[in-house]
């Protein structure tokens, strides 16, 4: 499977979870109770029920921040920030923020002293 394919897949699916998880939040009692779970390649996943508006927030977060930095390095962890926004070989400037915007959404960044 080609990369552009992997990701369009990956796209698809991250959008089709979006969008199902207010019907599946709806049929769980509101107890507010955080559940974790790790998927087989190791994601790490929270799942914070709020239903005090009807929205979902996605977010990733990397466990490297500007701590991590080796001496004379220091920005690294930024630079990459703003690389997952850039173009690859397979995708354009520009072409993750359209398929967010396409559906609503709007996408951030930022990076910490120990994530980013």
């Amino acid at each position: 499977m080609t990369s552009q394919a992997e990701w369009l897949r990956g796209t698809l699916l991250a959008l089709a979870l979006v969008m199902t998880g207010p019907v599946l939040a709806e049929n769980r009692p509101d107890d507010g109770k955080a559940t974790d779970f790790v998927l087989d390649n190791g994601m790490e996943v929270v799942v914070i029920p709020d239903h005090r508006a009807p929205i979902v927030t996605h977010m990733v977060w990397y466990k490297i921040g500007s701590a991590d930095e080796p001496p004379g390095k220091s920005g690294i962890a930024h630079f990459f920030e703003h690389l997952m926004f850039k173009a690859t070989t397979n995708h354009a400037a520009g072409a993750f923020d359209r398929a967010v915007s396409a559906i609503g959404g709007s996408n951030n960044a930022f990076t910490s002293y120990d994530y980013t």
